[in-house]
């Protein structure tokens, strides 16, 4: 056994085979997975056992990829192992795809032939033989057609004119006596003990010309004695080149070279399939236990990916795209959806690409594009359309994997149809049809600002602690993302993902104490920016809700809250949770309560017993003429006269706005916006605005001595005016000399 050979068979001992992962062929025999090992002995002991006096032509026939250069190394290796006869072989290996040009294919050829009889251990007779072939391989370099040995000299003094060869060095040429030379060269080869095995593979992948002037070779020029042709390509594909080299068909000209074909044994499908489950489970390992799917990946395994999946060349082209791709995304996706999609890339391009550009019509759930007419029929029409750039061979299969991928596309089919609830356990999940997961998958890397699943069990590891955790969505809330939203909000939604199995019950009042301590720098303008989307504030009592409801009794919740909003002090956030509380009473809407009081978070009583708790809070900052600083300050004058009365937040109004940052800050408290879309708008408007009736509701000041104010100040335009107060003070004035009705639009006369 070869070095090589020897260091590739230690490497055998490993579960997966080290040249298994790469697209090379293998060398040894006791490397082989696919049941092509006793073929090739097979095959060695018929080379070894043929006389060849007058030439033999073997040939191997197999698709592009099926493996027959790994056949043809076994062979090798059992001649090497066996070869005892009186008359050996010796093996001349030439690879024509390094060469291209009539004359290069010809001259390399001999070159590697002549080489090959002049090693050491060869005859001297094979190395007299050796020598007339320079001589041979000399005369024929300069044609440009390989001419059939003993043609009429004056045909070859044609050929030779023709390519520009003088008459004078023409009848050198000719003197040398083409035929006279090639005569000696096979008596020599007659007379020597040994045989030559010219191995020839790759001829498949060579141009149809070049495919051509191989056979010519092989045919006129080199069917020496005792020499034996091993041919490896497709049958298929050499048939097709060769059907213009003359009147009969190609299949017909192989025939008359090649006298004993070989089929390529079919690779084992079972082996196939293990071989790639093996490799697969090599590259999953790692991979979180919830982010693998057995079941799931059967399924997608037999509708779509099995079909791809005839020869070795497909396993090691579809391991080699998911080896340096899934370890970067490892716990970042469902590795059953990264296996599907990967395979699209690879067996169905042009599939692969419509995915990858149409998210909004892929991605998501039956009505997630919003409205209410039924799109099945438009949607079925649609893929269909996108089914025919698949080519017909393929199509079944990608509906398969598509089917399993995307619930949309597999309910235009009779697929079962799927709601927007079932959104956030996609995301959970991490699955390809989550428009949130979704750019992950095509990206090759978490999107820049997301979240890493990583990272998300990192920050909630923390969760155990209020003051670390609160510190972590501080920080997240001051990174922003490339669409200018904070990655604050990607977590939170997250999150929300992670409440009924992942969080344990007793981090639950230190992530209610993180919200409520530093809640109020949470909430960031653009995390809500939207029609139909809700900010920090909102995020965050939803989350809290779902943590309170899995604690047993309305005792328990109402204690936990209590203990929390007693050390907290994020009265913005409070005052809107109290508000969630409120409702599910009754209060602060015109609906009637859904829930019977005993399922309700906590009781009515509980309730009054946390607003009182809070009042005592906004009053005692509202005494230190604070009450303004904080997000939310229209909110928290509304509880202010709710729960205490109307009139401390009138007074509170009165001492602010007796200055005119007051009154600035005053108008800021009541800022809001709403979005319209118009008959011929393709995106939203936003509109912001301030309800006069708020204003006047705690202002004992008539508003158009407001309105002057604040026409003065713009005019002044002090140092202290910021964005924000210049808004609300052009806002306010609109309001008053443009009256909106409710929904923000121009009132008629």
């Amino acid at each position: 056994m070869s070095e090589t050979n020897s260091k590739r068979s230690e490497k055998n001992n490993n579960p997966v085979s080290e040249n298994l992962l790469y697209d090379t062929p293998l060398l040894d025999p006791d490397e082989d997975r696919l049941g092509r090992k006793e073929f090739a002995r097979f095959l060695a002991q018929a080379i070894l056992k043929m006389n060849a006096d007058e030439g033999f032509v073997f040939a191997l026939n197999g698709p592009w990829g099926s493996g027959k250069t790994t056949v043809i190394n076994f062979v090798l290796h059992f001649i090497e192992k066996t070869d005892k006869s009186e008359t050996p072989l010796v093996v001349v290996r030439f690879n024509p795809w390094w060469f291209s040009g009539r004359e290069q294919l010809l001259h390399q050829f001999f070159t590697q032939f002549r080489a090959a009889l002049g090693e050491a251990d060869v005859s001297d007779d094979l190395q007299k033989v050796g020598n007339k072939l320079d001589l041979f391989a000399n005369i024929l370099a300069p044609l440009t057609l390989v001419p059939t040995v003993g043609q009429p000299a004056g045909i070859l003094r044609k050929v030779l004119q023709s390519i520009g060869v003088s008459t004078k060095a023409a009848a050198e040429i000719l003197n040398k006596d083409v035929h006279k030379l090639r005569v000696t060269i096979d008596s020599l080869l007659r007379k020597q003990h040994s045989r030559i095995l010219v191995v020839i593979d790759d001829i498949d992948r060579l141009p149809a010309e070049e495919i051509r002037q191989l056979f010519q070779v092989v045919k006129a020029v080199a069917d020496f004695p005792k020499t034996i042709y091993l041919l490896a390509f497709d049958r298929r594909v050499v048939s097709d080149a060769l059907d213009t080299l003359q009147s009969s068909s190609g299949e017909s000209y192989v025939e008359k070279i090649v006298q004993c074909p070989f089929d390529l044994p079919s690779s084992d499908q079972v082996s196939l399939r293990r071989l790639l489950f093996e490799q697969i489970d090599e590259i999953m390992k790692g991979t979180p236990e919830e982010l693998i799917d057995k079941v799931e990946f059967g399924n997608l395994y037999w509708d779509g990916i099995d079909p791809f999946i005839k020869t070795p060349r497909d396993v090691k082209r579809y391991i080699n795209i998911l080896r340096p791709t899934y370890p970067i995304l490892i716990g970042d996706v469902r590795s059953v959806d990264f296996l599907g999609i990967q395979a699209l890339r690879l067996f169905a391009p042009e599939m692969y690409h419509f995915v990858a550009t149409n998210k909004e019509g892929i991605a998501g759930t039956d009505d997630y594009l919003g409205g209410t007419r039924d799109r099945t029929e438009e949607r079925r029409k649609w893929f269909d359309l996108i089914l025919e750039a698949v080519t017909e061979d393929k199509r079944q299969a990608v509906k398969g994997i598509m089917g399993r991928l995307f619930p949309r596309w597999a309910s235009v089919y009779g697929g079962v149809s799927y709601g927007s609830d079932w959104l956030s356990q996609w995301r959970k999940e991490k699955r390809i049809c989550s428009p949130d997961m979704f750019d992950r998958y095509f990206r090759l890397a978490i999107p820049l600002g997301d979240i890493s699943a990583a990272e998300m069990r990192a920050i909630l590891d923390l969760a155990g602690d209020a003051d670390a955790f609160g510190a972590e969505l501080i920080r997240l809330a001051n990174e922003h993302r490339p669409d200018t939203t904070t990655r604050l909000r990607i977590f939170l939604e997250l999150m929300e993902d992670y409440i009924q199995e992942d969080i344990p019950a007793h981090h639950f009042e230190s992530i209610l104490k993180a919200f409520f301590t530093v809640g109020d720098q949470l909430i960031k303008e653009e995390d809500s920016q939207g029609m139909f989307i809700f900010g920090n504030d909102t995020r965050m009592v939803r989350i809290s809700y779902q943590l309170l409801k899995r604690l047993p009794s309305q005792q328990e919740r109402f204690e936990m809250l209590r203990r929390v909003f007693a050390e907290t002090k994020a009265l913005g956030l409070m005052s809107g949770f109290l508000v969630s509380l409120g409702q599910e009473h009754g209060k602060y809407t015109d609906s009637k309560p859904r829930e019977s009081e005993d399922k309700r978070i906590i009781g009515s009583d509980h309730v009054s017993k946390l607003e009182a708790l809070a009042l005592e809070k906004i009053r005692d900052v509202a005494k230190q003429k604070l009450l303004h600083n904080f997000p939310e300050f229209g909110h928290l004058l509304y509880h202010l006269s709710d729960l205490g009365s109307e009139e401390e937040a009138q007074d509170y109004v009165a001492d602010l706005i007796e200055n005119d940052e007051g009154l600035c800050d005053y108008l800021v408290g009541f800022l809001s916006t709403t979005y319209s879309h118009g008959l011929e708008d393709r995106v939203q408007r936003k509109n912001w605005r301030i309800r006069l009736e708020s204003i006047k509701k705690f202002s004992t000041i008539d508003l158009e001595k407001l309105l002057d104010r604040c026409r003065e100040i713009l005019r002044q335009s002090p140092e202290w005016m910021d964005d924000r107060r210049r808004l609300a003070l052009n806002i306010f004035i609109d309001e008053m000399t443009n009256p909106k009705d409710e929904w923000g639009r121009q009132k008629k006369d």
